[in-house]
């Protein structure tokens, strides 16, 4: 089992302690998804991608952590609700490096999520979520252990 699907695991299981054989819920999804966006824009404030007019705060990495694995527990939530079975390998993740683009870019993917409910946007969404995680230098088993 790759560490992306371990990773799904933990928080399929702690979906499958709340709701069993529920249909598709767009309404519930819908509110997950703009959950993450919020998660994301807090994310940003912390990280100060966007705040230049407080440059010389002290970024707590911690703190950050905290709040991307809480976004990435909503999406992956977001995934388990979609009854997605697998997640790809997160190797497949485009190359980008700025910030703000890339917040951007995850706030577009979910823009198209809400409206296709399709797994493959899912997947773009997680990709440019676990790249943007990568960029603010945490590992996959970092992220791993602040979920479990």
């Amino acid at each position: 089992m790759n560490e992306v699907a371990k990773l799904y695991q933990l928080v399929v299981n702690r979906e499958l302690a709340k709701s069993k054989n529920k249909v598709l819920d767009v309404v519930r999804i819908k509110k997950k998804l703009l959950a993450f966006l919020q998660s994301v824009s807090e994310l940003g404030e912390i990280a100060h991608i966007y705040t230049f007019w407080d440059e010389n705060t002290t970024i707590h990495r911690n703190e950050l952590l905290d709040a991307y694995t809480s976004g990435m527990t909503m999406l992956m939530s977001v995934a388990y609700d979609m009854r997605i079975d697998e997640i790809k390998k997160y190797e497949e993740i485009p190359d980008r490096d700025d910030l703000v683009d890339l917040l951007l870019k995850i706030d577009e993917d979910i823009v198209v999520l809400k409206n296709s409910f399709k797994p493959i946007d899912l997947e773009n969404a997680l990709n440019d979520y676990f790249h943007l995680g990568f960029l603010f230098g945490f590992s996959l088993d970092e992220i791993i252990e602040q979920l479990s």
